[in-house]
């Protein structure tokens, strides 16, 4: 009997664990979007360290956020459910366009069993942050072609406390943490109004006008290789150059990571880009098929971009 109950404590020790994990990353994901909390964090990133304060309010369903930069220029960020406005003294600039969610902080997906099949999801244990008790909980690709991530979630308001975007190596390519954070404080009106005013800046509203989905549109062209789990979420037709004739935006995901697969038609004067870059934890790849420039970026490993960039081919000759 001793050896029955050890053999179904072995099979079912890994799914429990992973269930517990599950179950961090739902609460973190929730935290951050309905609790009101007020906190200052740091963000490491290509070797540059950025300082923010985050406010965060909830009331009757609706989100009100300040984004407010405490290094460097100046800049302040004001986002609700219905648009996100950057304001930005040194270009005299104020950006007003559809919201977004808070781009320092990695979203995990609604649906998590869609990456168990090429993620792994654990929970390494306990730690301190900004002086609160957290849990640390890993989402550890099973191969190469993307990158892991660790979440310090506060044990009493299942607040994200710190996270770690992951190399191949398991080592942090980009970090943010929070130094100080109230959580379910009253957060007062005036805190959410910007110290900016923004008078006397030039104002650029970005268009409502709707992408066409992927689903109704077919792109000209295709990419041949993907990793397991990627498939195409968006398709764009964009112009990135003022004297460009446009350029095919797709975009694929696995639910957590996102790449960008931009295709332009190289201009007769222009120098093709080609090889691999980086910054950070984005790496770009560029290759030329068809006369066409092929830029892949995205926050994943260069082995992935690369993959994909010499495997985009024109749709119209892809099946011959």
């Amino acid at each position: 009997m001793k050896w029955v109950v050890a053999l179904l404590l072995f099979a079912t020790g890994p799914l429990g664990a992973q269930e517990e994990a599950r179950q961090w990353l739902e609460d973190m994901s929730a935290a951050l979007r309905t609790l009101d909390y007020d906190g200052t964090f740091v963000y490491l990133h290509d070797g540059k360290l950025e300082a923010m304060r985050i406010i965060h309010l909830v009331d009757g369903g609706v989100e009100q956020e300040r984004l407010v930069s405490l290094t460097g220029s100046p800049r302040e960020v004001l986002r609700d459910n219905k648009a996100v406005t950057c304001i930005m003294p040194d270009s005299k600039s104020v950006m007003v366009g559809q919201s977004r969610p808070p781009q320092r902080f990695h979203k995990v997906p609604g649906d998590l069993d869609s990456l168990l099949q090429h993620y792994h999801l654990e929970v390494l244990g306990d730690d301190r942050v900004a002086g609160h008790m957290a849990r640390v909980v890993a989402i550890t690709p099973r191969d190469a072609y993307r990158y892991g991530y660790r979440f310090w979630i506060g044990k009493d308001s299942k607040m994200l406390l710190k996270s770690d975007l992951t190399g191949v190596d398991g080592k942090a390519i980009e970090q943010v943490m929070f130094t100080r954070l109230g959580v379910g404080r009253h957060i007062a009106e005036a805190d959410l109004e910007p110290s900016l005013s923004g008078k006397e800046y030039s104002w650029y509203r970005q268009s409502g006008d709707k992408p066409q989905p992927a689903a109704t549109v077919m792109p000209a062209w295709e990419v041949r290789r993907l990793p397991g789990g990627f498939h195409m979420t968006d398709y764009q037709q964009r112009h990135i150059r003022p004297d460009s004739a446009g350029a095919e935006h797709l975009v694929f995901s696995d639910g957590l990571a996102t790449v960008s697969v931009y295709v332009e038609a190289v201009a007769g004067d222009s120098q093709p880009f080609g090889g691999l870059s980086s910054m950070g934890a984005v790496t770009a790849f560029g290759a030329v098929a068809d006369g066409h420039q092929i830029t892949v970026v995205g926050e994943v490993p260069a082995a992935t971009v690369e993959m994909m960039a010499r495997s985009t081919v024109s749709a119209a000759g892809a099946g011959q």
